[in-house]
């Protein structure tokens, strides 16, 4: 357990990653499918519930665990209905322990539709509020401006755990402290 990350995040609304950054983010041996999503898999493997056999990455959940933080959160990008429900699961099912205050969940374009119809929502909504989270159109670049907006709390209150440089670069430039995968690894 790394004392310094545990120490970063105390007294902090901290948003993690889980592609990647909670699990593994390796899907039948391939970080990236040929005729794969934007998120690296196929839609068969989606469909075949492939995220619920993803390996969770223990030491950034123990760190998790162990923190004092203020709040918690999930963000995490999905393409379809059955890989939103079956990362709710998989977090269930490994992050034992840990107490979610919600989640963040980010939709490619090219699959926001489906969400408007799964959810019942109207052909204009860019963000839906459903029982697994807030479910936002486009990156996770997105997420900082709506917690603002909807006065969640400070931003330079907030630590942002991902494997991708440029969402920790744009967190950055809000405000937000953020840390790479990297930073939970003992050496």
């Amino acid at each position: 357990m790394i004392k310094r990350m545990i120490k970063a995040l105390k007294n902090k609304y901290v948003y993690v990653d889980i592609d990647g950054t909670l699990a593994e983010y390796r899907f039948n041996n391939h970080v990236s499918a040929k005729d794969g999503t934007a998120n690296g898999q196929t839609i068969e493997e989606v469909e075949n519930h492939i995220f619920l056999h993803s390996r969770p990455l223990k030491p950034i959940i123990k760190t998790l665990k162990k923190a004092k933080k203020n709040g918690i959160w999930i963000c995490g990008a999905i393409i379809s209905p059955i890989e939103l429900e079956d990362k709710v699961v998989w977090l269930d099912n490994n992050c034992k322990g840990i107490q979610f205050n919600g989640c963040f969940w980010f939709v490619p374009e090219e699959y926001w539709d489906t969400f408007l119809h799964y959810f019942n929502c109207g052909k204009n909504d860019c963000d839906i509020v459903t029982q697994y989270g807030i479910i936002l159109k486009g990156s996770k670049n997105r997420m900082w401006d709506w917690i603002v907006s909807h006065n969640f709390h400070k931003l330079e209150e907030t630590v942002f755990i991902d494997d991708v440089l440029p969402y920790l670069k744009h967190a950055e430039e809000k405000g937000v402290a953020a840390y790479h995968i990297s930073s939970f690894i003992e050496y």
